[in-house]
């Protein structure tokens, strides 16, 4: 072996397979990235990677059997020991195939990078309205959101949520910048003109990466065709994509059972209604639930309709400052018709599981999110009250997979980084926690990422920020702001604390009474008060222990004391822990809890 790799060195063999492989690797780059782009197809990429690999072992017999000498190209004079070449001869073309191989594993991931190319991942853009009035942007967004829903279902086929798509409206800016902000390999995109009873819908599918179409069509169709043309739209991309689905093709998307509704009237009221509840704040809810009675009323049997009802429903006190209690009502009913009429409506399952939740019907909660996230994977709001539910329950880690999927899924959402950021602080991971507050706040959240970063400036020893950010909440909240003052003398002072429980009375409601204490109690280390402060809470109400505070790393005191089980109890998620597993840091031995197994991470 080693004669052969002598005359291999002596034939100068190594040097010129060295310099083949670089020179076709470069050719091989320049064809992928070149013959697109002039819109050549994709077997021409295909064809100049063949010639180079049929090359290799023409240019390698033929270094071993010519060299270049100073007299020109001249036939290599064999060594005079001849008993060894016929061996040499084998392993020579045993070498030969293997280097073939390894060339062919270089260059075969530039094969089939031409437009026409397996692709699994896609944004769908919000359509452009061009009707006459510019008035329908409802119904093209309709028209995206429905397009989007169905390429969802396509197995193995990634598709951007619709958040984070459509918050690319009305910007100009490169496909291909929204490729590489939203990871995906291609970009759909398009234009609606309504007029009257008529529809022209223009789609076009571009190559993330180049910015070149891969595929367009035009379609002029009637209103009450607008199922099917959305049918046909959804087949034609997954045609033009290529995915690799085991059955292929259009056959990928599950057929339409039947459309959402028969009524076209009732249908341009839901895509108003829908329109009008993504905008979110009290007017647009209220607009909503208006648009989507009044769609239910043509239609009783519109479950699409009627699920979106639910979810007005059940957000509207929050933005109105009214009593949750008979809003949940109205979302529940709402829900369990829209179920009635299609049982696999996973954003009605969401809602009824939210409410569960709200009332601390801790495992009907669980497995209502669990079926919900499961019927449709791509919803960013059930996997985000999935994960509130988990961190409540101190499943942590849990709820830190919920978290991250659902920002995932909508990643220019700042509510559910700032979700995000309210975990890791309750884990200890400080760096993250920070990081995701951050996010929130860029993204444009301003409403209550104070309490965290009042807990991260603690941690940080920076008592003055602290002092600031606790004084912006009670002002905020229409308090006296000298409140903040007692709240951080309080933390070791006894006078300090009788004051601010005066001083908190006074308040009233305004700083949701003494449970308004807790937090300070929790981080100043004084365990003996907060569990007195969580026992009157829970025998009184409940439904009004907040729970994600428990789980803090200066709440483990609190945790290892026996009375901290007979709370839980009361709050009823000891039941729940048995059934679903108990939270990261505790055991449960028959009824009993024990906490403080776990090491504080990240601090």
């Amino acid at each position: 072996m080693l004669g052969l790799f002598a005359e291999l060195k002596r034939r100068r063999v190594f040097r010129v397979a060295g310099f083949y492989a670089v020179v076709s690797w470069v050719t091989a780059e320049v064809a992928s990235v070149v013959f697109p782009a002039l819109q050549l197809p994709e077997w021409t990429v295909t064809f100049v990677i063949g010639l180079l690999l049929l090359g290799f072992p023409l240019a390698m017999v033929l270094a071993w059997v010519f060299d270049i000498g100073p007299g020109g190209l001249e036939r290599t004079a064999p060594k005079e020991e001849a008993p060894t070449r016929g061996w040499h001869h084998v392993g020579y073309l045993a070498l030969l195939a293997i280097a073939m191989g390894a060339l062919a594993w270089v260059l075969y991931p530039r094969i089939g990078l031409g437009p026409d190319t397996a692709r699994d991942s896609i944004a769908v853009l919000p359509f452009e309205d061009l009707s006459q009035a510019r008035d329908q942007e409802y119904f093209s967004d309709g028209i995206s959101e429905e397009l989007l829903n169905m390429l969802a279902q396509v197995p193995d086929l990634q598709v951007a949520s619709r958040t984070s798509s459509f918050a690319y409206r009305g910007q100009n800016i490169d496909i291909r910048d929204v490729g590489r902000q939203l990871g995906v390999d291609t970009v759909l995109e398009g234009t609606v003109r309504k007029a009257g009873e008529q529809v022209r819908i223009t789609a076009q599918l571009i190559d993330s990466s180049t910015g070149y179409h891969l595929w367009s069509n035009t379609y002029n169709r009637e209103l009450k065709d607008i199922f099917a043309v959305q049918d046909e739209i959804a087949r034609e991309i997954v045609a033009a994509l290529q995915v690799e689905l085991g059955t292929g093709g259009e056959e990928a998307i599950p057929a339409r059972a039947a459309p959402p509704t028969s009524d076209m009237e009732a249908y341009q009221i839901y895509l108003q209604a829908r329109h009008q509840w993504k905008r979110r704040g009290e007017a647009s809810i209220a607009r909503s639930i208006s648009l989507l009675e009044s769609a239910t009323g043509k239609d009783p049997d519109f479950a699409r309709a009627w699920a979106g009802l639910a979810a007005a429903y059940v957000v509207y006190p929050g933005y109105a400052q009214e009593d949750q209690a008979p809003w949940n009502e109205r979302a529940s009913e709402a829900a369990r018709r829209a179920l009635s009429v299609d049982p696999n409506i996973g954003e009605a399952h969401a809602v009824l599981a939210e409410i569960d939740f709200m009332n601390r019907n801790w495992a009907d909660a669980e497995a209502g999110f669990f079926f919900a996230t499961n019927l449709d994977p791509t919803d960013p709001t059930a996997r985000h009250w999935y994960s509130i539910l988990l961190r409540s329950a101190g499943r942590l880690s849990a709820s830190v997979e919920q978290g991250e999927e659902a920002l995932r899924l909508d990643p220019t959402s700042p509510v559910l980084s700032f979700n995000l950021s309210e975990t890791y602080m309750a884990l200890g991971y400080d760096d993250q926690a920070e990081r995701y507050l951050q996010s929130a706040r860029d993204l444009g959240f301003h409403e209550a990422p104070r309490g965290i970063g009042a807990v991260l400036a603690l941690r940080q020893g920076n008592l003055e920020e602290m002092r600031s950010l606790i004084e912006d909440n009670v002002e905020e909240a229409g308090a006296d702001p000298a409140i903040a003052d007692l709240f951080m003398a309080a933390a070791s002072d006894d006078k300090a604390l009788a004051e601010l429980e005066a001083a908190v009375d006074a308040a009233g409601d305004a700083l949701g009474g003494r449970r308004s204490m807790l937090p300070m109690l929790i981080l100043s280390g004084r365990s003996e008060e907060a569990l007195e402060l969580m026992d009157e809470i829970t025998r009184d109400a409940p439904d009004a222990l907040e729970l994600s505070l428990l789980w803090i790393p200066e709440a483990a005191e609190i945790r290892r004391d026996p009375r901290f089980g007979e709370i839980m109890k009361r709050v009823g998620l000891v039941d729940y822990w048995k059934q679903y597993g108990p939270p990261d840091d505790c055991r449960l031995d028959g009824e009993d809890l024990r906490c403080g197994f776990l090491a504080v991470a990240g601090r």
